[in-house]
């Protein structure tokens, strides 16, 4: 266009091609402002004549108006088409009279304004027309010139309306490219706002990642040292022992538990015979059982006499036989009961010592370090996810972003195809 060239103090001349023209981000507001303010003042002068016609044609309108409202029937008509012409004619006149109120004067002629004036100008004229239609028809019949007068007035209000519709078509195109550039360019500062905010939260997740790297590396550091000192070495060795002796322990006790194994199906039997009522043990004896069938390393000696007494016993519900190969084996079980519980009794006191004797060694330095690489890779892991997080983010940004300024470029090249803006990204 020709006032872009104005706007930077450029002349034209019949030879001159037409050349892009670099305009920042920054200065495109003012830019907008002054081709809106151009465009406005092209329109206020096309318009000014256009709202001096519209005076007259409305001025007309009303005349006619009140001269249809007054007019004398002249002419012979049936008394029942009178009657009618003059009841229609109250909703004609009627009509038109609240068009002309609704069309109102016009003080702004902005675009927006003048744009919004003449939508609702022609729609209160259809409403006008769509209402009066049916009535018309029986108006005219008695009040021809009249009734020709107020359609004629209406039919030159309607042509300036029209003239008006073509003067804001002719600049439609580019008082809405310029409304979409400046809506544009909010959307793009505040993406841009947004990208700037996500890059600094993107780079502190960064900072705080690598510290949290240095952090780990100087407790793996810590306990690699840790593991190559003498407290360690010593754990390590005393660990050994710790196991060795766990061992023993498990031995001695499988060896004294291997003493009832080949008659705890009978031990079971007896117990279920007493809680059935079928026999009955000493409450002392019952307890003593009880501890032989969990934990025969707390079972007390003065057991085996009672237990003799019981598989001797006639009463006790177990076949001869087998009462006899079970009490040879009782007698088996209390011959080397006593050995196999010091044995037991010697390894629990080794395995409780070398147990304490760790617990004295292991300060705690170890599963302290330990806790804190733990802790420290799972911070850094969901630093690390944030960060991906946020990197998608940028980049679903930045594509909107680069479409809402292909947008503004083509609302820009609306207006002016010449120009070229320099965008801040």
């Amino acid at each position: 266009m020709k006032w872009i060239k104005k706007l930077f103090g450029k002349q034209e001349s019949s030879q001159e091609k037409t050349i892009s023209s670099e305009v920042s981000f920054d200065e495109l507001p003012a830019l907008l402002d002054k081709s809106s303010q151009k465009i406005s003042s092209e329109i206020e002068k096309d318009v000014s004549d256009l709202f001096r016609k519209l005076e007259v044609a409305s001025s007309e309108l009303k005349e006619s108006n009140a001269r249809l409202l007054e007019a004398k029937v002249e002419g012979d008509f049936d008394i029942r088409a009178v009657k009618r012409a003059k009841s229609n004619r109250e909703n004609v006149t009627k009509q038109v009279g609240v068009f002309i109120d609704r069309l109102g004067v016009l003080e702004n002629t902005d675009f927006r304004t003048l744009k919004g004036f003449h939508e609702a100008a022609v729609q209160n004229l259809d409403t006008c027309l769509e209402h009066m239609n049916q009535s018309f028809r029986y108006t005219r019949a008695v009040f021809p010139q009249e009734s020709k007068d107020v359609t004629e007035s209406l039919g030159r209000l309607g042509e300036v309306l029209n003239e008006l519709r073509g003067t804001i078509r002719g600049h439609k195109q580019e008082m809405e490219a310029i409304e979409a550039a400046s809506t544009g360019m909010k959307k793009i500062q505040d993406l841009s706002a947004s990208i700037e905010a996500e890059n600094r939260e993107l780079e502190s997740k960064k900072r705080k990642t690598q510290a949290l790297r240095d952090e780990i590396a100087s407790t793996v550091q810590a306990l690699e040292e840790f593991k190559q000192g003498e407290a360690w070495q010593n754990i390590q060795s005393l660990q050994g022992e710790l196991d060795l002796a766990r061992d023993r322990l498990k031995k001695a006790e499988t060896g004294l538990n291997s003493l009832f194994l080949p008659f705890s199906g009978n031990l079971s039997k007896i117990k279920k015979l007493h809680e059935s009522s079928r026999y009955t043990l000493k409450p002392e004896v019952k307890q003593q059982l009880d501890i032989c069938l969990e934990a025969p390393v707390n079972l007390d000696t003065s057991f085996f006499p009672e237990l003799q007494k019981i598989f001797e016993d006639p009463s006790l519900d177990i076949q001869t036989q087998k009462k006899e190969k079970t009490l040879a084996q009782v007698r088996s079980a209390f011959s080397g009961f006593e050995d196999k519980k010091k044995e037991y009794v010697a390894a629990q006191k080794v395995f409780q010592a070398k147990k304490v004797e760790l617990a004295g060694l292991d300060n705690g330095k170890l599963a302290g370090l330990e806790t804190q690489e733990a802790k420290l890779m799972a911070r850094a892991r969901l630093l690390e996810e944030e960060i991906e997080s946020s990197e998608k983010k940028l980049v679903v940004l930045r594509e909107e972003l680069k479409t809402k300024e292909e947008k503004l470029q083509s609302s820009v090249s609306v207006i002016d195809s010449s120009v070229k803006v320099q965008f801040l990204s």
